[in-house]
């Protein structure tokens, strides 16, 4: 096992580690409230969102019915997103396309368990790429990818939404 182990981390890319590095720099500072640019809010969700098309085109034989599934759970996810970042906790920053967010204690916890399970994924389509072919594990790849990168969509239109509120004058 801890043979397998070692392969399995000198095999990983460098920019495997980058990324995991980065995801737990920004999933810390998330922890903090803050005053954002729109485009670094972005950020986190094109990741999960180009790193999930790239497994769905890769690694799965696309069918209508593969996409729709997908989409569905995109959906889900984004909702679950939406959920957890409270709209009276997010407005428009005083500097252009910013917002003013509060602390986000679901970012670091979201991004490490996302990041571990599509390593996971990863490592198990390296060693055997048959298993993830198999019907169920496919679904459960697509349907895990899919909320993770649904869930940080939701958030960051929820910022969204903070940013193009209406400003209330206090009179």
């Amino acid at each position: 096992m801890v043979e397998f182990i070692g392969h399995m981390l000198v095999g990983t890319p460098v920019w495997v580690y980058v990324l995991f590095v980065f995801l737990l720099i920004r999933g810390i500072k998330a922890r903090q409230p803050a005053t954002v640019t729109l485009e670094r809010l972005a950020i986190i969700p094109l990741i999960f969102l180009c790193w999930d098309v790239y497994d769905l085109i890769i690694y799965r034989h696309l069918s209508f019915g593969l996409v729709a599934m997908w989409i569905g759970v995109l959906m889900v996810g984004a909702g679950l997103g939406l959920w957890l970042i409270k709209p009276e906790r997010v407005s428009r920053g005083t500097l252009p396309r910013t917002v003013n967010r509060q602390a986000d204690y679901s970012a670091l916890p979201l991004m490490m368990v996302a990041f571990i399970i599509k390593y996971t994924f990863g490592v198990m389509s390296a060693v055997s790429p048959q298993t993830l072919q198999q019907p169920g594990m496919s679904a459960a790849a697509v349907v895990v990818g899919g909320l993770f990168a649904g869930s940080f969509i939701g958030k960051f239109i929820r910022y969204l939404q903070g940013y193009f509120a209406p400003v209330q004058n206090a009179n």
